[in-house]
């Protein structure tokens, strides 16, 4: 069976390692057959059979002997570094070429462009070629050093044995030949007689050569006359120097030869309606291939672009750097109403995974800014519209969008089943990572904004139709609180887990003491079920799942901190609650006092008329959030699982979607393309030292990816002073090209920090 070329050299490396110094390979067209073998100041001896791949011996070392018992493919010996190689066959296209050191015997020809760079080390012997018969075309292409040698016996074209254009561009190196040559490049090589001296070395070592292609009975043949023979050489530098004929300036070249045979303007003569002139070496203005560009803001940082609610965290530290502290807490606001609740305490912090200071020291600690936000107001919302609008569904997505909708002014209703809002933040996240007080405070703001509030409404279909005809548009974000079970023997004895949660935050905590836990999903929700059970007074706690846990981050950190085991992959076969044991297919069980399943939830949409399309139990929306009714949109979990981060900004985009259709305006999402990494310049920021937080110094810390921080470098660093600050009448600032001194160096794009200049095509 063949192996890989990968595998062969695996084995032939590890068989050297293990002292083998002689190895017989069968080869099957596997490449670089024998290279790269060290073998520590040994001898290894390798034999080649069968048919044989590129680069045998490719970057052979000092010490390999290989043999190929035939002809071999293209690449031999290429970039040899001593090795010694007998080809008792023909070689292809490209023998030795690159080669530096070793030997290559060929019993038969070579194709193509053989020798071509090859080079010498004056500290070793010189690399040798020798060819028994004749090379193909463009033999000894750049060669600059190593001898090759070319016996010419029964030459395939006894006319011409070095074939078409050889040596062209050599700069060194020898070339010994038997026979008849034509065309070689005179300009570069010379033909001369051999030398005593040469006479000497050929007859030396054309014996060990013969005796290793199995032709010793040429050897008369071969050494009989020194006249039989004729050696190429390199010019000297002296002789090149000699030979050149004269530059030419530009417009002698442009008279005498560009425009010689054709005219005025050259082949482009037709075509050109401008002066002729001769562009200088340096160009400025519409001359310059590139010009650089001051895209500032073109491109969203790479914390905005992964943050779903869009929160512009890199506006917030400019702001703060610039000492609008006030400015910097409340602008958050503007996108998201739970900034302490969700970015500073729950939310996985997408942002900060994909902060560009992370790949540097650490990323900036967005979540600690966002906790500062914890107390400030609400905006002051925008002049009455007269618009109203209703959202059934008081948790994240519903909230957000209600948020943003009253702060521009229209009148919104906000139905929620619960006596308090908040959805699963209230009812189902353990208190123990997010601190009660701190939703509260967030959800006190919205009776500051003139939200109308309906508490403890659970919506039917003919309240949904009331709702429906009260109002100009309805949002749906009902969130997702129908638990999935799996319909195994013994579910019924079950507990959903979101009812666990929700009965653990509304103070009826289950007792647990002392009972081993087996939950059924091991994503963040059964971690916090987890985090709660032993809070109940469990003993342990094991999470199964059928694949690799979807927990991550603080959740699952919190929970194996507290002694949860993770098991996957796990199938769930039966519960039997009277033996206390759960049974998985694979044949094994645990020992369960208490089951909880978590697999996630699906929304209660009983209430919807059959007009709003619903597929695999959640509500369908297009790309604006819009159902298959154009007066109704949805939002959150009703549309699918997500995170908290995801809903609210769902409900934002939602928002102003609903915003500019009922006022009649454009809207278009946002669309920028993160900045890439190896834009931003992190040479000119300095490394973190791991000191605690301090808000004005984790401002300082931001890479202010893609936007200007104005710093002033471009303009100092510009040679011809070709870059122009520029202030605006309410103090905005803009950096202009001078494009008549620009050279189009693109020196301010290498030192801008924060990778906003780019160069462009000057068309």
């Amino acid at each position: 069976m063949r192996i890989s070329s990968k595998a062969l050299e695996e084995k032939i490396q590890q068989a050297v390692a293990d002292g083998v110094r002689q190895l017989i390979i069968q080869a099957q067209g596997q490449h670089g057959i024998g290279g790269r073998i060290w073998s520590r100041n040994e001898k290894v001896f390798i034999t080649v059979r069968g048919p044989v791949g590129q680069r045998l011996g490719s970057m052979g070392m000092s010490g390999t002997e290989i043999v190929v018992e035939g002809s071999s493919s293209d690449d031999v010996g290429w970039l040899n570094c001593g090795a010694k190689i007998t080809v008792l066959g023909d070689v292809t296209n490209g023998a030795h070429n690159a080669g530096a050191q070793g030997i290559l015997y060929v019993r038969g020809g070579g194709g193509a462009r053989c020798e071509t760079m090859t080079k010498r080390n004056p500290r070793f012997e010189p690399l040798q070629s020798w060819y028994f018969r004749d090379v193909g075309d463009s033999f000894a292409e750049f060669k600059a050093g190593g001898i090759a040698v070319v016996c010419g016996v029964n030459p395939r074209n006894p006319e011409n044995i070095l074939g078409y254009r050889p040596c062209v561009g050599m700069v060194g190196g020898t070339i010994y030949f038997r026979g008849t040559i034509k065309g070689y490049s005179s300009r570069d090589v010379k033909l001369v007689n051999l030398t005593a001296k040469d006479w000497d070395w050929l007859t030396e070592n054309i014996k060990p050569y013969l005796e290793a292609i199995d032709r010793t009975e040429y050897c008369d043949l071969l050494t009989k006359d020194p006249s039989h023979w004729k050696k190429l050489i390199a010019h000297t530098p002296a002789e090149r120097a000699a030979r050149l004929e004269p530059k030419r300036t530009l417009s002698e070249f442009r008279s005498q030869v560009w425009e010689k045979d054709v005219g005025t303007g050259g082949i482009f003569g037709e075509y050109l309606d401008h002066p002729q002139t001769i562009l200088p070496y340096i160009t400025t203005g519409a001359d310059r291939r590139l010009r650089p560009v001051w895209n500032n803001e073109k491109y969203l940082p790479p914390c905005v672009a992964a943050c779903p609610s869009g929160i512009p965290s890199n506006k917030r530290a400019a702001l703060i750097r610039e000492g609008r502290l006030e400015e910097a807490l409340a602008l958050v606001l503007n996108y998201s109403p739970f900034p302490a609740t969700v970015c500073g305490q729950v939310c996985p912090n997408l942002c900060m995974q994909a902060c560009t200071r992370g790949q540097f020291d650490k990323p900036i600690d967005i979540a600690a800014m966002a906790r500062m936000s914890m107390d400030v107001p609400a905006p002051e919302p925008a002049p009455p519209t007269g618009r109203k609008v209703g959202v059934i569904g008081g948790g994240p997505g519903g909230m957000s969008a209600a948020w943003q909708l009253a702060l521009k002014g229209h009148e919104v209703d906000l139905y929620e089943a619960a006596e308090r809002l908040g959805g699963k933040m209230e009812l189902c996240i353990p208190r123990g990572r997010l601190p009660h007080d701190v939703l509260e405070k967030e959800i006190s703001r919205f009776n500051e904004i003139g939200i109308h509030v309906h508490s403890g409404q659970r919506i039917d279909l003919n309240a949904f139709h009331k709702i429906y005809q009260d109002h100009e548009i309805v949002i749906i974000a009902c969130g997702a609180h129908q638990p999935r079970i799996i319909p195994f023997p013994g579910n019924e004895d079950v507990t959903a887990g979101i009812d666990f949660l929700k009965a653990v935050n509304a103070s009826k905590r289950p007792d647990l003491k002392d009972q081993n836990v087996v939950i059924i999903g091991a994503g963040n929700a059964g971690m916090d079920i987890a985090c709660d059970a032993y809070e109940c007074g469990a003993a342990s706690v094991t999470a199964v799942d059928i694949q690799p846990p979807a927990s991550f981050g603080k959740e699952q950190k919190a929970a194996e901190a507290k002694g949860t085991r993770i098991i996957y992959p796990k199938i769930t076969e039966r519960y039997d609650k009277s033996e206390r044991t759960i049974y998985f297919k694979d044949g094994t069980s645990l020992d369960a006092d208490t089951v909880i399943i978590s697999i996630g939830e699906v929304p209660v949409l009983d209430f919807l008329p059959p007009e709003i399309h619903t597929e695999r139990g959640f509500i369908v929306v297009d790309e604006q959030g819009q159902t298959s009714d154009v007066k109704v949109f949805a939002v959150g979990d009703a549309t699918g699982p997500g995170l908290i981060t995801h809903a609210i900004g769902a409900g934002r985009r939602v928002a102003e979607t609903i915003h500019a259709l009922m006022m009649h305006t454009d809207y278009q999402p946002e669309k920028r393309l993160a900045i890439p990494y190896d834009r931003i310049n992190l040479v000119y920021y300095e490394v973190c030292k791991g000191e605690g937080f301090d808000l004005e110094q984790e401002a300082e810390r931001c890479a202010s990816c893609g936007a200007c921080r104005d710093c002033h470098m471009c303009e100092n660093t510009c040679y011809q002073g070709a870059i122009k600050r520029t202030v605006g009448p309410k103090g905005e600032f803009e950096y202009k090209v001078i494009e008549d001194k620009c050279i189009g160096c693109g020196f301010c794009v290498a030192v801008c920090p924060c990778g906003v200049w780019e160069m462009e095509e000057n068309i």
